[in-house]
């Protein structure tokens, strides 16, 4: 009797263990997110930059925004991640009402939580409840809405969208390996891009055929990719730097290679904004541009190439000072 019920509780715990160890199944590497973003909204808005123009002011009155439309002035952060399909053709397909070329995850934070209430309350107007493995989500049913996209609340403030087979897994483990040490790699500024630059090696090589044959002048560029493992951007207003770019070699001698061909590029770059800080508005906006210009020069320490834009002091002013009348 005492094996018999055993045997039960085995068999028990095995049926109730077995949906949830389905679930969790690794994914197929073609599926694994290679793109990871983050948009901290709040540290420009709330930047010193940001508060002398008035951001978060023009983000309101912002055009174009329709009343089922997310309000991005409340909006606090988002973040997630996608992957990428193996050719170009893919994104050809794409449009209002058809499926996405890829898999995708994203979380949006509100600054409150009666604004992300009002958020989910628009979505679920246009939407139906589905339930898969034991959840419930809501699914858009808009005419404009991507096909197989999901939503769902996850706490007051935070709502997260994507598509059924990252939002369906409770880890939320969607990225490679490489595309998770790249990102900790990188500074926490208000916006972060990194790519698995491996991870798309089919899309690659098609983008590199394409500009083969279509712009062959730049084709010695654009083969750089072949060089690196990962490309991280960053962006910052407050921070001692404006931009960084980042990536890493697949050894030092071919990180040395991807940043003389960045530094052969760069020099039009150089050159193009010396010659517009000898035209600037005053002085102090000619050493900010001639500051960021010298800046325009990739470097490398082992396989790591890095270019960093400083944020030049008086950068705040000399912004203000260019803009337009009425910006």
């Amino acid at each position: 009797m005492r094996t018999a019920l055993l045997s039960l509780a085995v068999l028990t715990m095995s049926l109730v263990a077995a949906p949830a160890n389905a679930q969790q199944t690794g994914l197929d590497d073609k599926d694994k997110s290679v793109v990871q973003f983050e948009i901290n909204i709040d540290k420009i808005v709330n930047s010193e930059l940001g508060k002398l123009l008035d951001f978060e002011g023009k983000i309101q009155s912002a055009p174009g925004l329709g009343e089922d439309d997310m309000d991005p002035s409340t909006i606090s952060r988002v973040y997630g991640s996608l992957s990428l399909p193996d050719n170009i053709a893919a994104f050809q397909g794409m449009g209002p009402g058809s499926p996405l070329p890829m898999e995708v995850f994203s979380r949006v934070v509100f600054k409150s939580s009666e604004e992300a209430a009002s958020a989910i309350g628009k979505m679920t107007e246009k939407s139906e409840e589905v339930s898969i493995g034991g959840k419930t989500f809501i699914k858009p049913t808009g005419e404009d809405a991507p096909e197989g996209m999901l939503a769902q609340k996850i706490d007051d403030k935070t709502i997260e969208m994507g598509t059924e087979k990252y939002l369906t897994r409770a880890d939320r483990e969607v990225t490679t390996d490489a595309l998770k040490s790249a990102w900790g790699k990188t500074p926490k500024d208000a916006v972060r891009i990194v790519v698995d630059v491996d991870g798309m090696e089919a899309l690659k090589a098609e983008i590199i055929d394409v500009v083969d044959q279509t712009q062959p002048q730049i084709i010695a560029y654009v083969e750089l990719l072949n060089n690196i493992t990962d490309l991280r951007i960053t962006f910052d207003l407050e921070g001692d730097n404006l931009m960084t770019l980042s990536a890493t070699g697949k050894d030092e001698e071919l990180a040395e290679e991807f940043a003389d061909g960045l530094n052969s590029l760069l020099v039009i770059g150089q050159m193009t904004v010396k010659g517009q800080a000898a035209n600037a508005p005053s002085d102090a906006a000619g050493d900010v541009m001639n500051t960021i210009a010298d800046a325009l020069e990739a470097k490398y320490e082992g396989k790591e190439v890095m270019i960093k834009i400083p944020r030049p002091e008086g950068f705040n002013d000399v912004v203000q000072e260019m803009l337009p009348p009425g910006f």
